[in-house]
């Protein structure tokens, strides 16, 4: 940690005025973060979503999995096991809903740069 004195040292006591630090780590951006699908008549889709990964540091970052969750929703992706600096890849999600009502699922990315993973919020209504 660095400082600078504040003023002269005086009677043993020494004040020192602490700098401010930021800390930016490499990090994912993902966009969006989540996707309304409308409605979709039950057993057929509409046109896909595609959401975008970008890695805007100076450090590659793995990517470990990239998976969708809920029965109604499908993703497929063009991305690499590996994220170069200043790269992108897209996910494709398909919304099909096998019943009527409101339906919900996530996509998942699992990456190097965070010990948690990711989630892009995915929601549609079947009718």
């Amino acid at each position: 940690m660095r400082g600078r004195l504040s003023r002269p040292l005086q009677a043993g006591i020494l004040i020192l005025t602490l700098l401010e630090y930021h800390i930016v780590a490499a990090c994912l951006t993902i966009s969006p973060d989540k996707v309304d699908f409308g409605s979709d008549a039950v057993n057929s889709s509409g046109p896909s979503a595609t959401i975008t990964l970008s890695n805007g540091t100076g450090t590659t970052i793995q990517l470990n999995e990239i998976i969708s969750s809920g029965i109604d929703f499908r993703a497929s992706n063009d991305c690499d096991d590996a994220l170069a600096p200043g790269a992108r890849c897209s996910i494709q999600v398909q919304f099909k809903p096998v019943i009527a009502g409101e339906r919900m699922g996530i996509v998942e990315i699992l990456a190097s740069d965070s010990p948690t993973p990711y989630f892009v919020s995915l929601t549609g209504t079947g009718r």
